[in-house]
């Protein structure tokens, strides 16, 4: 294996440990685009991606614990279906040919890159109205059969909707290695009135369930010869190195800012990334 290859690696893992530490969200969607640009084969990235959250997300989600982040009423009715996406979409990507692969993650990215772009872009109006608006506030839009559908989602029962939120973002996790972007966001919107802390703190509780699902997965699909550890140490060497600093700065860095500037890159490379697989 390439220094050269290591070397995105590493640079995939600060860039994104820093985006995560800074904004809550863009690790797995900004490495796993990084990576797949830089030619390693999507089961592959994957795979380490979700590894490397393994460990991360321990001391994430123990660390949410400790201040009193998490709903623990919400944290079964979406880590199960969570879990069932993620490991059914691991199988579903061994499966798939590496063509077909090259051109669905970079669509699912591309997805999680206009999910981040949407939420920090439009934060201002967006973000205070789900943190501490009424229902009514939330639900201002335009009348008609999308604002009916949304409507009955919103009413609908909190175990409800975390099943159908945690199904989808396990999924998509478990054939991208992108988790939050969607996750928090439908958490935030859907459940008006929600302090940010809490949607931020369960979603990351869960994703340690998610991420060990999927990797023992993976794992057990292609084997553990199937895996580059070097990659792992790579990713891993680059978020330890930024993500301290990320905390650091998270009270003074804009994370608007980054948010904006991280969604338009992934945009921009899976844009490009898609342009290549298909000619």
């Amino acid at each position: 294996m390439s220094v050269g290859l290591l070397l995105i690696v590493s640079f995939a893992g600060a860039v994104g440990a820093f985006m995560d530490a800074v904004a809550g969200m863009g690790f797995g969607a900004f490495s796993s685009t990084i990576m797949v640009v830089g030619g390693l084969s999507p089961v592959l990235v994957v795979g380490t991606i979700n590894l490397a959250k393994v460990s991360t997300g321990l001391v994430e989600g123990l660390s949410h614990w400790r201040f009193g982040n998490i709903r623990w009423a919400w944290v079964t009715p979406l880590a199960l279906p969570a879990v069932a996406g993620g490991i059914a979409a691991a199988m579903l990507l061994t499966h798939l040919p590496v063509g077909v692969l090259r051109t669905v993650m970079p669509l699912i990215l591309l997805g999680m890159g206009a999910l981040i772009l949407r939420r920090f872009l439009f934060g201002a109006l967006l973000l205070p109205r789900v943190a501490g608006g009424s229902q009514a506030q939330v639900l201002a839009v335009p009348q008609g059969r999308w604002h009916g559908l949304g409507h009955a989602w919103v009413k609908a029962s909190p175990n409800l909707r975390m099943g159908g939120i945690g199904m989808v973002a396990g999924a998509l996790n478990g054939i991208s290695g992108a988790f939050g972007p969607f996750a928090t966001s439908a958490v935030l919107l859907t459940n008006p009135g929600l302090p940010p802390r809490y949607a931020i703190g369960t979603v990351n509780f869960v994703e340690f369930f998610v991420a060990a699902a999927i990797s023992a997965t993976l794992l057990l699909q292609v084997g553990w010869a199937g895996f580059q550890w070097q990659l792992l140490v790579a990713l891993m060497a680059g978020s330890i190195l930024t993500a301290p600093l990320g905390a650091y700065l998270s009270r003074r860095v804009p994370a608007r800012a980054l948010g904006i500037l991280v969604g338009v890159a992934l945009i921009g490379v899976n844009v490009w990334s898609l342009v290549r697989a298909t000619m």
